[in-house]
């Protein structure tokens, strides 16, 4: 594995990290929702995060990205209702299927992985960036992704 691509023990503490944060934001992401939506985001991705733990603390040790990823893709597809549960599955299942094809998860597994992604919840939920949805954070992110895949070293 490059020096520059994450192991499982490095996603599990990524996703403990990021667990860490939508905990700490849960109360202001429903408030945001609650001005353009339906104010259930930040439960529904507080519930996510909580469910993919507990596959992740069930997971084995020597679990690499792709697993990691399909566990908090399994979580959010499986428990999370409203909208938000299958677009963040669809997200964590693209980078799965990216990190399976790479040697850990390396900057082009996450920018390929973040292109799928995107295109999978542009697809089922017909959304365009400028609609207020998750394509207008992931859009962005996806291009800064590429352009590090593309950057010299």
């Amino acid at each position: 594995m490059t020096s520059n691509a994450l192991d499982g023990a490095q996603t599990r503490d990524w996703a403990g990290r990021f667990t860490a944060s939508v905990y700490a934001t849960e109360a202001e992401l429903t408030a945001l929702d609650q001005q353009a939506g339906d104010g259930d985001f930040g439960a529904n991705l507080a519930a996510g995060v909580r469910a993919a733990g507990l596959l992740l603390d069930r997971a084995a040790d020597s679990a690499g990205p792709e697993e990691c990823l399909g566990a908090m893709a399994t979580a959010f597809l499986d428990e999370v209702g409203g909208t938000s549960g299958p677009l963040f599955g669809l997200l964590f299942q693209a980078l799965s299927r990216a990190a399976g094809a790479e040697t850990g998860l390396t900057t082009d597994a996450l920018a390929t992985g973040a292109a799928q992604g995107l295109e999978a919840i542009r697809r089922v939920g017909d959304a365009s960036p400028g609609d207020k949805t998750l394509v207008d954070a992931l859009a962005p992110a996806a291009a800064a992704l590429r352009a590090a895949q593309d950057a010299p070293p």
